[in-house]
């Protein structure tokens, strides 16, 4: 898409809705502020030429006549420096709160986009530039408009005290501007360009940057020796993204040197005029000498009003992709609008011939999937890895819809229900758990945050994950910060952090839990327990068990076995060691393997 410097007055309507949106109080506030400095600026050229009329002519002697209009040139100054230092700091405010109402916009359209969205590359770039954008541009935007206002305000009145004086140097100076005006839009344009260009590989940079200076990552940076070869790939994209910025700074110098080239020879045509006027007696020494100030005020004025509109224009490039990006939000809610609100409970869910491909990929990750659960059964769903467990524990969850197939809630199709009213109903502990740096009691209670201060709801859940007795044992028990990122933090074991996640998911008591690889990270005995009590941790609920270990789910009221996507076996434990196919096979494997390495010899 063309985006020109005509583009301008649009972009201005816009940036002014945005910043109206944010804070009406504010943006009055500066407005009336740049208001009064324009006309204090057109006030100075009068007094300025008032003056220079009592000192030039018959009242020069007169320091009565003279001292009053001294007077008031330093009121109209005083006014103006008080007003430009209010301004200065109510525009601060005013920039915050555009930040931050564009860095919600951001977040709200990242919130409500369906998952899958995630899983495309393209819609990364796009989310990378939007929260970059959202963050500093709104800033850029916001300095620059109000710069637009107070340079119009500026120029209409110092331009009404010239046209006054003499109207051919309003336009010369006017003129003037046009050079730097645009040079200034095809500088910017060079920047955006270049921006975009290296959307991609500052993407990949900022990730090694995370590697290489995150705590979660350190360990296993020093234990491969990693961290000088990726700061090598590091330094390598920086310095791409240098030599390439290098080329476009010298393109940029160019082209403004040129710009302010042009518009100074037709500022010095402009004084040289002037200058010829006064000296053959055309116009009187104090009109000159103020018509001069004029120029050279308005001049000044016209290049910031002009540096002002090259900002505005340089942040409406980047700021486009956030405007792009959150316009869609009415696309993403109009996908669920007129939807139903799901039922609080099931009977009965079906999983009817369902298949899903990640839109990366042109390989399915399932493929004619069936299975039922229903409420107050536990159902295994195992595999091997890789063999898209975790992808159907996403689509139960509602968090991606099947690119065939469906999955119902009692014969009603999920699709027709509010996403976020199905979603209330089921609580997921992923492999990928969240660990969140809050306290321990937040970090059951955001599992049905509309209930975090139920103390004793959040005790019970972290009882019967077998949390209880570990944050009993931290120095402030549940108001325990967990987590080593913020002072006086507590880190966990991956175990710990399990069973708080697991806490979590029961505090949330929906009728339908998944637990995908649940006890990953417990020790044998207290996976063995929690195997063993599921149906006393969950009564009544329907519970979906995902293990990669047939020995975790052999008590399960129906077993799924996947394979390559695929439903390969289904039945209980003994239906399926009695068929003695995929199941038999790799449970005796797995037995055998275990055996074997819990084995001592004789000594």
């Amino acid at each position: 898409m063309q985006r020109g410097f005509k583009r301008l007055p649009r972009l201005v309507i816009r940036s002014v809705r945005i910043v109206w949106q944010a804070s009406p109080r504010e943006f009055l506030l500066v407005a009336g502020l740049q208001l009064v400095m324009g006309i204090g600026l057109a006030l100075q050229v009068f007094v300025a030429q008032r003056l220079l009329n009592r000192l030039l002519g018959a009242d020069a002697s007169d320091f009565g006549a003279v001292f009053p209009v001294i007077v008031a040139l330093m009121v109209v100054g005083l006014v103006l420096a008080v007003a430009r230092a209010v301004l200065g700091e109510r525009q601060r405010v005013l920039s915050e709160e555009v930040a931050l109402f564009a860095t919600g916009k951001v977040l709200d359209v990242a919130g409500a986009v369906e998952l899958i969205a995630y899983e495309d590359p393209a819609f990364s770039d796009r989310l990378q530039r939007a929260q970059v954008n959202a963050a500093i541009r709104p800033v850029q935007m916001t300095n620059g408009l109000l710069g637009i206002m107070g340079g119009f305000f500026a120029v209409a009145g110092v331009g009404v005290a010239l046209l006054t004086l003499s109207p051919v140097f309003f336009v010369i100076v006017l003129l003037a501007s046009i050079p730097a005006a645009i040079a200034g839009n095809r500088a910017s344009r060079l920047f955006y360009d270049f921006a975009v260009e290296q959307t991609h590989d500052d993407r990949r940079r900022l990730y090694l940057f995370e590697l290489l200076g995150r705590r979660e990552f350190a360990a296993e940076m020093r234990s491969f020796n990693l961290t000088g070869f990726l700061r090598g790939q590091y330094d390598r994209l920086y310095r791409h993204r240098i030599a390439h910025m290098k080329g476009v700074v010298r393109k940029r110098i160019v082209v403004q040197v040129v710009g302010h080239l042009a518009a100074t020879f037709i500022t010095f045509v402009g004084l040289s005029v002037l200058v010829w006027q006064v000296t053959s007696g055309r116009i009187s020494a104090a009109t000159g000498g103020a018509a001069a100030g004029a120029m050279v005020l308005l001049a000044g004025r016209l290049a910031s009003t002009t540096g002002d509109a090259r900002a505005l224009y340089e942040a409406s490039l980047f700021l486009e992709d956030f405007t792009d990006f959150v316009d869609a939000m009415p696309e993403i809610t109009a996908h669920t609008e007129g939807r139903e609100v799901a039922p609080p409970a099931f009977s009965r869910l079906d999983v009817e011939s369902v298949g899903f491909t990640y839109p990366s990929r042109t390989t399915p990750s399932l493929t004619d999937v069936s299975i039922e659960i229903e409420a107050g059964k536990v159902v295994a769903l195992v595999g091997e890895n890789g063999s898209g467990k975790t992808t159907l524990a996403k689509l139960l969850a509602g968090l991606y819809e099947p690119t065939e197939g469906r999955i119902t809630w009692d014969g009603v199709d999920l699709t027709e229900y509010e996403p976020a009213t199905v979603r209330d109903g089921m609580a997921v502990v992923f492999q990928d758990f969240v660990r969140f740096f809050f306290t321990a009691r937040e970090n059951i209670g955001v599992g049905r945050h509309e209930r975090s201060d139920d103390a004793v709801a959040i005790e019970a859940a972290a009882r019967g994950a077998g949390a209880h007795e570990l944050i009993m044992g931290l120095d402030e028990g549940y108001d325990t910060i967990l987590g080593p990122h913020f002072l006086a933090g507590t880190d966990l074991s991956i175990g710990q952090w399990q069973r708080m996640a697991l806490a979590r998911a029961l505090f949330r008591d929906c009728p339908f839990i998944v637990l995908d690889e649940p006890t990953a990270s417990l020790d044998a005995r207290a996976e063995r327990e929690l195997f063993e009590d599921i149906r006393g941790i969950l009564p009544g609920r329907a519970v979906l068990l995902i293990s990669h270990r047939f020995a975790n789910v052999r008590s399960a009221d129906h077993i799924y076995v996947l394979s390559g996507g695929h439903v390969v076996e289904h039945g209980d434990h003994d239906e399926l060691m009695t068929l003695g196919g995929h199941y038999a096979e790799l449970f005796t494997f797995q037995a055998s393997t275990f055996v074997d390495a819990h084995h001592e010899p004789n000594s």
